[in-house]
């Protein structure tokens, strides 16, 4: 099922399944589970009101083929910002928890811009490929191209993951949880210096939206590559702390994520 297909499925019906076409491992892929919870929220937020910023927890297995519920709660709504709870359940426990904040323009005189940066010209890289046994099921619904890093589990020395992104099949619209999937559809940029297969899970993620899509000059279209940036800030002890940008391909700033995963090495 496509991706459009299962938003539609989030915001109109109580209880739905997502096939395991879309899996990571023993789980969902973690950036569906999100992206599914974040149209939910997005019924009940007036438009003029875009989405900041997203803090999402991972707290058990979402299944593939079990039926999902999605649970929302407003926590606030004032003047200029609101704030909006949600909980993905299966079996009577929550396996995702996520607070979405939104806020409308206002004048300020605080003004300070992310410069415009130069990206790698797309088209010139190793793609990543879905291949079924060895990749995330996930995988097949995306295209990547790498340009910084190398892939897991190749006792990389790089610190850096960088590369291109995007749906493999397009819907009609491209919404904050496109935007949200296709940020976590890189690998954890931890994963590439293991020396052999191991089992990771992002344990906590935040995503701050410096560009709010419905303010771009230039919509993004279904089909949009976004540039992906992250960096591991440290590492220790089973767990690691990494930060990402986001980019537009002409080189805007679109959001901030920075992720905390436990490593079972």
């Amino acid at each position: 099922m496509l991706f459009d297909q299962l938003l539609q499925q989030a915001r109109m019906e109580s209880e739905f399944d997502v096939n395991t076409s879309w899996g990571q491992g023993r789980t969902l892929f973690g950036g569906m589970s999100a992206a599914l919870a974040l149209a939910k929220i997005s019924q009940q937020v007036d438009s003029q009101r875009p989405l900041r910023s997203l803090s999402i927890n991972f707290t058990g297995q979402a299944r593939a083929e079990i039926p999902l519920s999605i649970a929302v709660q407003p926590l606030s709504a004032g003047k200029s910002i609101s704030q909006i709870n949600a909980q993905v359940l299966q079996d009577d426990r929550v396996v995702t928890q996520i607070c979405a904040c939104f806020g409308i323009e206002r004048e300020s005189n605080i003004t300070v811009s992310s410069p415009t940066v130069e990206l790698p010209k797309l088209g010139t890289h190793q793609r990543l490929s879905y291949i079924k046994g060895l990749t995330p099921e996930f995988v097949q619904h995306f295209e990547f191209e790498y340009c910084k890093g190398q892939f897991p589990f190749t006792n990389s020395t790089h610190n850096e993951l960088a590369g291109w992104v995007r749906f493999k099949e397009a819907g009609s619209e491209f919404t904050e949880a496109h935007l949200i999937a296709l940020i976590d559809a890189w690998p954890p940029t931890v994963l590439q210096k293991l020396k052999s297969f191991a089992p990771c899970a992002t344990v906590s993620w935040n995503i701050e939206i410096v560009q709010p899509l419905s303010l771009l000059e230039q919509p993004l279209l279904a089909d949009d590559w976004l540039y992906y940036d992250a960096e591991i800030k440290q590492a220790h002890h089973g767990y690691a702390h990494t930060e990402a940008k986001i980019y537009n391909s002409d080189g805007t700033l679109l959001a901030l994520s920075r992720q905390l995963v436990a490593v079972y090495d």
